[in-house]
């Protein structure tokens, strides 16, 4: 019997000085996952990537047969082009459904997170050889990697997938489940600029994100340039005189080489030796808020399914009628400025004076960005705060607080005149962009109540008992006291993203001279 006891004691000794394995962070989060798909979304088991570690649900195959030209790459798949940008839009969730980041207009309205002042459309993210995660390693990982399913999940979609081997390009789309390793991380969803969701993503927990691929353009910078272009030749070709002018390169005149005036019709050749243009920027001073300039057409990179913004916000059947009004506005603002004195003998700005500026300042495809003018922001934004001022603007003294573009263009502009620039982002906000943005800010309002008036109405019915009773009442509250109930309010600001290599119009009228 001693021999069994000590024997036990022995076995139990060496068990607990077995340790439990000891797992990290990540791969606790990694186990989660894939109890989580094990319960959830079985089939997706043998679609497992271990590069990246994260499961593929394949939603649509994509395009197979498109076939590549000039700047787009038509169907070719992603992972095969050594630099390539991809327009594509994208949806990110929690395990439990929760959306957290949307670049889709109908999913932000169905979350109540939609913003005037968002612009709904494919984000543009490079996705070349060099390894670079503009949104989450995950997507990078997706489209640059050939991607493996199983036979059974081939067989259960016979209708969306053509093998097990699967690569990205136009027209795919996929969810992936991911680790926040290869997700957001501990930072969670950081989407701003009316991109959130109702809900956030905590830290740490993994991302589901769909990801549909619109279109993939070898160089975007080609891409603006050839849609500006595109516009201005369009809008000449329709006008009886030259209505775009294009920026000479003065800088990469030869000495000695003489000036061309930029508003003469010599001056716009394009076989022209002697005179050098700067690419993708251009002004008119012919522009006028009219029906007339409608000609101009709204145009976006070819990204199919995706419309043209204000049809779908229920005051603007097309973009037709927004214009309309927008014209209405800026013709009603400022028609008692306009000088009557011919546009010819207006007075050209000039580099060194000082101009007073209002401008609208539009996507090309006619989604107003920005705007100093109360009118317009209450017509585009639905916000009706007043306080818009026009800028004072010099090139001599404000070249670097502006964009390049007004640097170059706005001296050539006339007082008392509308004038407009195209440009591409290379003298705007080039491979960068604006990130858009949500600000928050509180308010606090009271309600207040005069007590001694509430005191006094009933004191008046108490006195019939008791005289005295409305003088005491009075003395003891001092014979004044206000009490209050408190409001708090609070209010986002939207700041419209724009995307790297975005070309931009700019409506802009010139306040006369004063006398």
């Amino acid at each position: 019997m001693k021999i069994i006891i000590t024997l036990l004691l022995s076995l139990f000794a060496l068990s607990s000085c077995v340790k439990e394995p000891e797992y990290s962070g990540d791969k606790l989060e990694a186990r989660s996952l894939r109890a989580w798909i094990k319960k959830n979304r079985p089939e997706l088991l043998g679609n497992f990537q271990s590069k990246g570690e994260y499961y593929v649900d394949v939603l649509e195959w994509g395009e197979i047969d498109t076939p590549a030209k000039d700047n787009d790459r038509g169907s070719e798949p992603i992972m095969d082009q050594d630099t390539c940008w991809v327009y594509y839009n994208f949806n990110c969730y929690d395990l439990d459904g929760n959306l957290c980041s949307t670049r889709k207009e109908v999913l932000a309205r169905m979350q109540a997170t939609y913003s005037d002042r968002t612009h709904y459309v494919p984000y543009a993210n490079y996705c070349g050889e060099a390894e670079y995660y503009a949104i989450v390693e995950g997507s990078y990982l997706a489209t640059r990697n050939k991607l493996t399913l199983s036979e059974e999940y081939v067989a259960s979609k016979p209708n969306i997938c053509r093998g097990t081997e699967f690569v990205m390009r136009k027209g795919s789309k996929v969810r992936l489940y991911m680790t926040s390793t290869i997700g957001f991380g501990s930072s969670g969803s950081s989407s701003e600029g009316g991109y959130e969701g109702q809900y956030s993503l905590d830290t740490n927990v993994p991302l589901v994100m769909d990801i549909e691929v619109v279109r993939v353009v070898k160089n975007p910078s080609d891409t603006e340039l050839e849609m500006v272009d595109a516009l201005v030749k369009d809008s000449n070709a329709n006008s009886e005189d030259t209505v775009w002018l294009q920026i000479e390169n003065k800088e990469d005149k030869e000495e000695g080489e003489d000036e061309v005036d930029e508003n003469s019709d010599e001056s716009n050749k394009e076989n022209s030796e002697e005179v050098k243009y700067y690419d993708g920027i251009y002004y008119t001073t012919k522009f006028t808020p009219t029906e007339e300039f409608a000609h101009f057409k709204h145009a976006r990179p070819d990204m199919a399914g995706i419309g043209n913004p204000y049809t779908d916000t229920k005051r603007f059947s097309n973009m037709a009628e927004f214009d309309k009004k927008l014209w209405k506005i800026l013709n009603d603002k400022f028609a008692d400025q306009i000088k009557n004195t011919s546009n010819d003998k207006a007075t050209v700005i000039g580099d060194d004076n000082y101009a007073m500026v209002w401008y609208v300042g539009r996507f090309l495809d006619g989604f107003i960005f920005d705007t100093n003018i109360d009118e317009v922001r209450e017509l585009a934004f639905n916000e009706t705060d007043e306080g818009g001022e026009a800028i004072s603007y010099s090139k001599s003294s404000d070249e670097d607080e502006y964009i390049s573009a007004w640097a170059h263009c706005i001296p050539k502009l006339k007082y008392g005149r509308w004038g407009a620039i195209i440009t591409t982002s290379g003298y705007a906000y080039g491979s960068t962009g604006v990130s858009g943005s949500t600000s928050s800010s509180s308010s606090s309002s009271y309600s207040y109540y005069n007590m001694l008036n509430y005191y006094n109405y009933y004191n008046y019915y108490s006195s019939y008992y008791n005289p005295s009773s409305y003088y005491n009442y009075y003395n003891y509250y001092g014979g004044y006291n206000n009490y209050y109930n408190s409001y708090e309010e609070t209010t986002s600001t939207i700041e419209t993203e724009i995307m790297p290599y975005t070309p931009l119009i700019f409506y802009i009228f010139i306040e006369p001279q004063e006398d």
